[in-house]
């Protein structure tokens, strides 16, 4: 239970990130102050952990389920969602200019590849896993 509510937690801070960089972004009409360029720091960061965005969806799915449910899914996501970071760190900065010397389409296209496998994987486990608990 207490895997479910950090995994929840963070999924969560990062939303909260995402909002706080939106609001300021919005509201601060061209200031010194909160100056947030597309290839800043902050942006980066809210790029390369992207991959949080689903974890919290699948959390919220999981957080009342058997634990047997949550553990199932989470087996998966653990070491699948390092992986896309990697990749996205590896696409946006290799070769000087970024994505490795390719289009930024292609780019994009092997990272949307990589999360529909992480949705589409997850809901098949947790599917599976919620089915299966219930026959118990």
């Amino acid at each position: 239970m207490n895997t479910k509510k950090n995994v929840l937690r963070v999924s969560i801070s990062y939303v909260i990130y995402f909002a706080v960089l939106w609001v300021v972004a919005v509201t601060c009409n061209g200031g010194n102050w909160c100056n947030i360029q597309e290839d800043g720091l902050l942006i980066s960061i809210l790029y390369f952990l992207f991959p949080l965005s689903p974890i919290l969806l699948f959390s919220l799915i999981t957080y009342k389920m058997k634990d047997e449910v949550f553990q199932a899914w989470w087996r998966f996501a653990r070491w699948w969602v390092p992986v896309i970071i990697g990749i996205t760190f590896l696409l946006g900065n290799m070769s000087g200019g970024g994505t490795l010397g390719m289009d930024k389409d292609f780019t994009m296209f092997i990272l949307g590849i990589l999360y529909i496998i992480l949705v589409v994987t997850s809901l098949l486990k947790i599917i599976r896993a919620y089915s299966q608990s219930k026959g118990t």
